[in-house]
């Protein structure tokens, strides 16, 4: 008994192969998108958890230094993880004469300058008392 031509044919149409294919790279396009705003995220939080130590490092410097700070403005840079950081000190006199408040920004590698809208990685506000 010879099988007929179409019972000897198994396999997939053109038609079922091309759909499996569109619905394969669908499924990649999400996992890579997904995968993509991961890495952005991780730099991210990377960037913020190194400016926010480099802030908290900059109040405790201020906080251990022997005079009273003054107030106004001050700029530096420091180095931390192989990146230089831009920072910016607004010291502001409060109610209290033996108390000042410290506005620190850290500003984002990315910064060309640093102005008032530069971005900023991290921000921090401290008070200091005489001592």
């Amino acid at each position: 008994m010879n099988p007929s031509r179409s019972e000897a044919q198994r396999g997939f149409t053109l038609l079922e192969l091309l759909v499996a294919v569109a619905i394969l790279a669908i499924a990649m396009g999400a996992l890579l998108s997904g995968f993509a705003r991961y890495a952005s995220q991780a730099g991210y939080l990377r960037e913020r958890s190194i400016a926010t130590w480099v802030a908290h490092n900059r109040l405790t410097e201020i906080e251990l230094e022997a005079e009273w700070p003054g107030t106004g403005s001050r700029e530096g840079k420091v180095e931390m993880a192989g990146t230089e950081w831009k920072w910016r000190l607004e010291v502001r006199g409060t109610d209290d004469p033996e108390l000042r408040r410290l506005d620190l920004k850290v500003l984002s590698p990315l910064a060309k300058d640093s102005s008032a809208d530069a971005p900023t990685s991290a921000q921090l506000t401290g008070f200091l008392r005489r001592k």
